[in-house]
């Protein structure tokens, strides 16, 4: 499998890179939102690779085909970020029928639809943190099987963004330490984040906290005087790459707080793939129905032995509730009971685990080749979110050569 860091390019190259002029845009360095790389293709393209100024202002140039990578976060808004908008309003002023815009993405909303529509652009979905789980995670599968076998704790829990959207992770933490359940596991819990301090997100009238949320972080994160850490004090981005195997599987349950949660959209990252590698159970935090999303790429979850109702429920407030007695539950359980329940999902934690290596890879690069070829059939047939057919160019790579990307992706 090729690496998250030629991501962007093994893809352009494979597929992209085939049609005349064709340009793809991408976000770089990872998980910013601020400028985005340009890559051309020096066989496909009239302009010259530096002459910037004239690839937006030259008029006449024939740009057919534009590609706008857009899968590291979740959308937040309809809005995109004012360098995509730019890229997008130039070309539509020079270039409105003969340019063809996908848009790359990695989630299902109804936020993405409304920007499919307001761009004109073709939906290009596949699952790209399944891409970076695979490559950032692919030295566990080398992993002795006795080293599985140990935890000393309950549940591991980590949280570090507090801020914004994440905020809910306050709620949690909350319920951690109202019901004394902080020393049955590893929690890390950061009193402030790069973007402000818990009651900075509390006292926030915009993000969606439930009152009785408020109440509770108010009431319970007060008592929490010092950070609670699991491997170090000062976080940083990297982690998501550079986990700990011994860290992963010192705990029996993850509770994986997932980046989405009061957004409806499906959407996950790598964070629901730690627990897998690691053959742990786990509970998602996430937004609503975020579980039986990953059960639709052949994952299987835990409801023989927890309560996973959680995933259906709409109220925000509730769903914490729900997962957080859960976890009570488990942690009343003895050492004893927990060895058992280990033992008793071996085989669902060992179909995870070999899922995640074999089968999964194959289901996400067909999924992404195989929409990627759909993106193309709608542009020959004309259909929306442009009519094309009247330039007498079709976009067509044979049956064969994408068999031929996809057994090259899985090598």
């Amino acid at each position: 499998m090729f690496s998250l860091d030629k991501f962007y390019h093994v893809l352009h190259d494979n597929l992209i890179s085939h049609f005349k002029n064709s340009r793809s845009y991408y976000f770089f360095p990872f998980g910013t939102t601020d400028y985005p790389t340009v890559m051309y293709d020096p066989r496909n393209c009239d302009i010259h690779p530096y002459d910037q100024e004239a690839f937006l202002v030259g008029r006449g140039q024939k740009e057919y085909f534009h590609c706008f990578f857009y899968d590291q976060e979740p959308l937040y808004s309809t809005v995109l970020e004012n360098s995509y908008v730019d890229i997008n309003r130039v070309s539509d002023d020079f270039f409105p029928p003969r340019r063809i815009s996908i848009f790359a993405n990695s989630e299902k909303s109804e936020i993405k639809n409304q920007i499919l529509k307001k761009y004109r652009y073709y939906d290009w979905y596949y699952f790209f943190h399944g891409f970076a789980a695979l490559d950032w995670y692919k030295d566990f599968q080398y992993m002795r099987p006795e080293s599985f076998n140990r935890f000393d704790k309950v549940f591991i829990c980590y949280n570090h963004l507090i801020s914004d959207y994440r905020s809910y992770r306050l709620h949690l933490v909350s319920n951690l330490v109202e019901h004394d359940l902080v020393r049955h596991g590893y929690v890390s819990y950061f009193l402030k984040d790069n973007y402000g301090t818990w009651q900075d997100a509390v006292a926030n009238p915009d993000l969606p906290l439930d009152p009785r949320a408020k109440n509770k972080i108010n009431t319970y994160l007060s008592t929490v005087t010092k950070p609670l850490v699991i491997d170090t004090d000062n976080p940083h981005g990297a982690l998501s790459a550079d986990v700990d195997f011994k860290q992963l599987t010192s705990a029996l349950w993850h509770i994986v707080t997932e980046t989405i949660y009061f957004q409806p959209k499906l959407h996950l990252t790598e964070k629901v793939f730690k627990p897998i590698v690691a053959q742990r159970p786990f509970m998602l935090v996430a937004a609503p129905g975020n579980l039986a999303y990953l059960r639709s790429y052949g994952f299987k979850t835990f409801d023989r032995w927890i309560d996973e109702s959680y995933d259906a429920e709409s109220d925000h407030y509730v769903r914490i509730e729900k997962i957080t007695a859960e976890l009570k539950r488990l942690c009343a359980m003895s050492p004893e009971q927990l060895k058992q329940m280990h033992q008793e999902m071996q085989e669902v934690l060992l179909y995870n685990y070999n899922h995640f290596y074999g089968d999964f890879k194959r289901i996400i690069v067909d999924e992404l080749v195989d929409n990627f070829e759909g993106i193309l059939m709608q542009i020959n047939n004309g259909r929306m979110p442009g009519n094309h057919s009247r330039h007498h160019q079709r976009f067509d790579l044979c049956k064969d050569y994408y068999t031929e990307v996809k057994q090259r992706f899985l090598k």
